[in-house]
């Protein structure tokens, strides 16, 4: 009988790591191709929300497992579209995004990542005004 209850607590107890060590890490969470479905910009106190679809905008993000990735921005005008890398990084219990393009690296608090939503804000500080920005993405 103590051998049955031990046998039992092992297989619980292996079944539950196996259940757990199977949550995707926000590095293999990213991979894929994103688009942006909405923004919201703060500047000196004065903020505005946007829908990329209404504006007649189109920006969506490639993430490849390598590290590397690939930006497409445009609308009806202009489309500019960039390569760049990244990492995933965890600070406590914040996970960050550092992307850099052409040479400048920004970083984004990951604030939603799982299958089908990533939600990313940065703010900094420019000409001695608060600039925030949070833009929301599904998969694509």
């Amino acid at each position: 009988m103590k051998r049955n209850i031990f046998t039992m607590m092992v297989a619980a107890l292996v079944s539950l790591f196996a259940l757990t060590s199977c949550e995707k890490e926000p590095a293999d969470l990213i991979v894929g191709k994103w688009t942006v479905t909405a923004m919201s910009v703060s500047y000196g106190g004065i903020s505005m929300d946007i829908d990329p679809s209404e504006a007649g905008m189109e920006a969506t993000y490639t993430f490849n497992a390598d590290g590397t990735g690939y930006a497409y921005e445009g609308d009806a005008d202009e489309s500019n579209e960039a390569a760049f890398t990244y990492m995933v990084l965890t600070s406590g219990d914040k996970q960050i995004l550092s992307m850099t393009i052409d040479g400048d690296t920004a970083n984004f608090d990951i604030l939603t990542l799982d299958d089908n939503n990533l939600v990313l804000y940065r703010e900094e500080n420019q000409d001695g005004q608060t600039v925030s920005m949070k833009m929301t993405f599904t998969r694509s």
